[in-house]
């Protein structure tokens, strides 16, 4: 089996590893050094864009880019991970019954085992959860109430004026994951052009915005199953990101935006919810908590001193 270097790939990476035999190509990964997110205590590579069809070949790409990673001066290898949290990473760990939803990530069951094996331990873990759509947790009325007099208002997202929306959501997702763990920020332009992906799933009842003091406050941004969809079956709804600006007067915004949009799809037919991949030490898991949620599926994001 032979190691092939690859300078960039086709998700952006800096490099890429490739082992191949004479029979083709047994697994891929790619290396993120050059905007990998900050490390308190020294400097962190991603390996992301894993493929592998045996053990055999992923310890070798896994091996063959922690050695390269070193060599460019990281002291911690984490993945998989491309380049930042902000595109795909995590790998599924307990898959449970239920097939993956849209914007989910997926892979084979042994594929957690080989990075375990090739030195890999748990860095980070997430959740999904499930819940039936339809309750309504008793405090929220008052908590709208409370709002209301603090000057905060919520409406839908305007289709109309849908990147300009987004550009407004991008300050708030700035300000209130600055302290997420491997938080790198985003530029606006990025960001855009990310969500502006799914924009023909996207409908005004399932987007909510909350505004306060002339400034927007917090969003919910939601879509139904593309994925379920596509098999014919019934989707379901899907709870993509949830943020809030950092302040007292705003405890409790998540739950109200969170529950409108909830509301608008019980109404329009959906029957259950998807709180999708929330960090262990999520502030969110409360709401889901509040909401009745039960955790459908598990996921963990690896990492490896070098």
């Amino acid at each position: 089996m032979k190691l092939e270097r690859i300078s960039g790939d086709e998700r952006g990476a800096d490099e890429a590893i490739v082992a191949h035999d004479g029979g083709g190509e047994r697994a891929r990964l790619g290396l993120w050094w050059r905007e990998a997110p900050a490390w308190a205590s020294g400097r962190l590579g991603c390996l992301g864009g894993f493929m592998a069809g045996d053990e055999e070949a992923a310890r070798a790409v896994l091996e063959g880019g922690c050695t390269r990673l070193r060599e460019l001066g990281c002291t911690v290898a984490a993945g998989p991970m491309d380049g930042n949290t902000w595109r795909s990473h995590r790998m599924v760990t307990e898959p449970g019954v239920r097939p993956p939803f849209f914007l989910e990530p997926s892979n084979p069951p042994e594929w957690p085992r080989w990075w375990e094996r090739a030195g890999f331990g748990v860095l980070s873990r997430y959740s999904s959860s499930r819940l039936a759509l339809g309750g309504e947790p008793v405090e929220l009325g008052r908590l709208e109430h409370r709002l209301a007099a603090e000057g905060v208002s919520l409406r839908p997202i305007d289709p109309d004026r849908f990147e300009d929306e987004l550009r407004a959501i991008h300050g708030v997702c700035l300000e209130s994951f600055s302290r997420n763990f491997l938080y790198t920020p985003l530029g606006e332009d990025e960001f855009v052009a990310m969500y502006g992906k799914v924009r023909e799933l996207v409908r005004p009842g399932h987007v909510w915005l909350a505004e306060a003091g002339g400034e927007m406050a917090g969003f919910v941004f939601c879509l139904p199953d593309a994925l379920a969809l596509r098999r014919g079956g019934a989707p379901d709804f899907i709870v993509k990101t949830l943020a809030v600006r950092p302040g007292r007067r705003l405890a409790g915004l998540g739950s109200l935006l969170v529950h409108r949009a909830q509301r608008a799809a019980s109404e329009e037919g959906f029957r259950h919810a998807i709180h999708a991949l929330q960090h262990e030490d999520n502030s969110s898991l409360r709401i889901t908590g509040r909401f009745g949620g039960a955790v459908m599926r598990r996921y963990a994001l690896y990492s490896k001193p070098l």
